[in-house]
């Protein structure tokens, strides 16, 4: 029988998007990778016959995979912009002051 616990995965999908922290949102990422694929291991031992609601949400799975390894792209690409450095270093001083 399957288990309807779709709620995990969809929480640390949204997390993985949204977390601003760079070093986070790597781990954010391999969280949320890690829950769809143990819910498409569910998915897969748990049900000989597919229904619709379980195909949805195998194709749901499915993109949330492709978005987190396109967010992953970008978050290993990107490097801080010299004026995001330049404006932390700033509000740095400005409160030690």
């Amino acid at each position: 029988m399957v288990t309807n616990n779709t709620g995990d995965w969809r929480d640390l999908f949204d997390v993985a998007l949204f977390e601003p922290n760079r070093a986070r949102s790597r781990q954010c990422i391999e969280h949320a990778k890690h829950a769809i694929n143990n819910r498409l291991d569910v998915l897969t031992k748990g049900c000989q016959s597919e229904n619709g609601r379980i195909i949805s949400e195998r194709i749901a799975l499915s993109d949330a995979l492709t978005t987190l390894a396109e967010l992953q792209k970008i978050v290993y690409a990107r490097k801080p912009s010299p004026s995001l450095r330049r404006q932390d270093n700033k509000t740095a001083s400005q409160a030690d002051l």
